[in-house]
């Protein structure tokens, strides 16, 4: 398999990952906790979230394959090829990203209360580890074991 070749396999395959280990965890722990831990007034919570039959699909499509990709891009450059390499580099990854991303949001918007923040971010940057582990494992793999 080539080189772009395989990059694009992994960068579909750990987009799927990362969607479905991100849907996991919301649906785990995130959905009792943010319903328990609301940003505002019922009302206000609502307005914020599209129900399900309101999704924009093809933004979803573009969120998740934005996200593989990068992922797989830093674990490219960063050279991790074994599991265990990919999750360290994407544990820091992870937890910078969504520190980020989360404080970012908290700062500046109504989106999430300080106590979301505290355990989005972790469940978040454990989602984006474990994609850059199967990332790494999967371009490793798919190079016949060159870098």
């Amino acid at each position: 398999m080539t080189r772009r070749a395989a990059f694009a396999a992994t960068a579909l395959a750990t987009s799927l990952v990362n969607l479905l280990l991100h849907a996991a965890s919301y649906a785990l722990i995130l959905k009792d906790f943010y319903a328990a831990h609301p940003a505002g007034s019922p009302g206000f919570v609502r307005e914020l979230h599209r129900s399900a039959d309101e999704i924009v699909v093809w933004a979803m499509v573009v969120t998740a394959l934005s996200m593989g990709t990068f992922i797989t891009l830093v674990m490219h450059w960063s050279g991790a090829a074994t599991p265990g390499a990919g999750i360290k580099k994407g544990a820091l990854l992870g937890a910078l990203f969504w520190i980020a991303v989360n404080s970012g949001l908290y700062a500046s918007s109504r989106l999430f209360s300080l106590e979301s923040v505290l355990v989005d971010t972790p469940c978040s940057a454990l989602t984006m580890a474990s994609s850059a582990a199967f990332a790494a494992w999967m371009l490793h793999r798919l190079r016949g074991g060159e870098r």
